[in-house]
């Protein structure tokens, strides 16, 4: 059997999936990839180097934005006679994001008699619907209906397409999106995280990993560590990333007095399990996902407000961290100093890296690929 993957985008975490699938899966494999430049954000991007094929197209990549909400459009004009070219047998493509794409795809499938997967994490949780949804909700809900099997990411999603749009439930199957947690423990480098760990001896971590950007909030979590007792107790705050809120976080860690307990290392990719693995606990202060998988691949618990969905999957009150409802800043603070008892951070730690060992994987992630691939509805 022949099957394309359509990406807008190859991010690294999605280089990762597919090296580990082609090499695993009994399929001829083929790799599309739209070629999408953000603007806005330092986002992992195309142009990542891959160990296999790639076909990238020329492609539109316009942004609206409709009160404070920002929506890229993703079109690559010729994918479609890519399509009749290479004459795949099922195409694995992104879902709502892709919708103009998936209009080719559609079209492809429909005129070949070939099946799609619907392959998304659903409805983002912190948007709102607005006059854009209602303009191209029809199209992407028929879209939608058409592909043979819908492959969530997380069992949010899973509970949206099947209790909002009304999927079949046989149809939809999570597909956990994981790290390869395989990968990213052998990269681990003991020099490093030892020279890590002896930057402030004695000290507990509190890390962040992301973009450094508004929407990921990583503001509330300095104001948060800023309530910490975090002279007395030996706090530090460690920021992994880098984007336009770089330079206001650390004006404002220099004006409460942090410089020295909130450090910045800029955007790391090449091994930046070695920082996980030097830490103690995660925070994911606002929109994110795939960093609480990372975080729990190192058995580090993770306090985590609104994400993606993967929260839900992965985040136990008590037993793999903290799940916060709103944005309160001093309910941010107090999650963390629970977490940072020694006693509690050692059970967490067990339960965080048997939730990856037990369910949240990359090789649940292949098995479960695999079975949409195969549903035939």
């Amino acid at each position: 059997m022949k099957v394309a993957f359509f990406q807008p985008y190859l991010a690294v975490w999605r280089i990762q999936f597919l090296s580990r699938f082609i090499s695993s899966a009994e399929y001829e494999v083929l790799v599309y990839d739209g070629g999408f430049s953000p603007r806005r954000d330092s986002k992992s991007i195309s142009n990542n180097k891959a160990e296999f094929p790639v076909h990238k197209f020329f492609s539109f990549s316009p942004v609206l934005s409709f009160r404070g909400q920002e929506y890229p459009i993703f079109f690559s004009p010729f994918l479609i006679f890519r399509l009749f070219w290479d004459r795949p047998d099922v195409v694995v493509t992104e879902g709502e994001i892709n919708f103009l794409n998936n209009v080719q795809i559609y079209l492809y499938c429909r005129l070949m008699g070939r099946r799609y997967v619907w392959w998304s994490l659903g409805k983002v949780r912190t948007r709102r619907k607005n006059l854009i949804n209602l303009m191209f909700d029809p199209i992407v809900d028929h879209l939608l209906y058409g592909a043979s099997c819908v492959m969530a990411r997380t069992s949010y999603a899973k509970k949206y397409y099947t209790e909002v749009k009304r999927v079949a439930e046989r149809k939809v199957i999570v597909a956990p999106n994981s790290m390869d947690n395989h990968k990213a423990l052998q990269e681990l480098d003991s020099s490093v995280v030892c020279r890590l760990r002896e930057i402030n001896p004695g000290y507990r971590t509190v890390l962040y990993v992301g973009a450094l950007t508004v929407p990921k909030r990583p503001m509330d979590l300095l104001e948060a560590f800023n309530l910490l007792p975090w002279k007395e107790h030996k706090l530090q705050l460690w920021f992994v990333g880098d984007g336009p809120e770089r330079e206001n976080l650390q004006r404002r860690a220099l004006e409460m007095g942090m410089g020295k307990s909130v450090l910045f290392f800029g955007k790391i990719f090449d091994g930046v399990g070695n920082y996980f693995e030097a830490s103690d606990l995660v925070v994911v202060p606002g929109l994110g996902g795939l960093v609480i998988n990372h975080a729990m691949i190192f058995g580090r618990p993770v306090v985590s407000r609104l994400a993606d969905g993967t929260e839900l999957d992965l985040v136990e009150d008590g037993k793999t961290g903290y799940l916060l409802d709103g944005y309160s800043i001093a309910e941010l603070s107090d999650s963390i100093m629970k977490c940072l008892d020694p006693d509690t951070i050692q059970r967490m730690s067990v339960n965080a890296r048997n939730k990856v060992v037990d369910y949240w994987n990359i090789d649940v992630m292949i098995e479960r690929a695999c079975e949409c691939i195969e549903y035939k509805g």
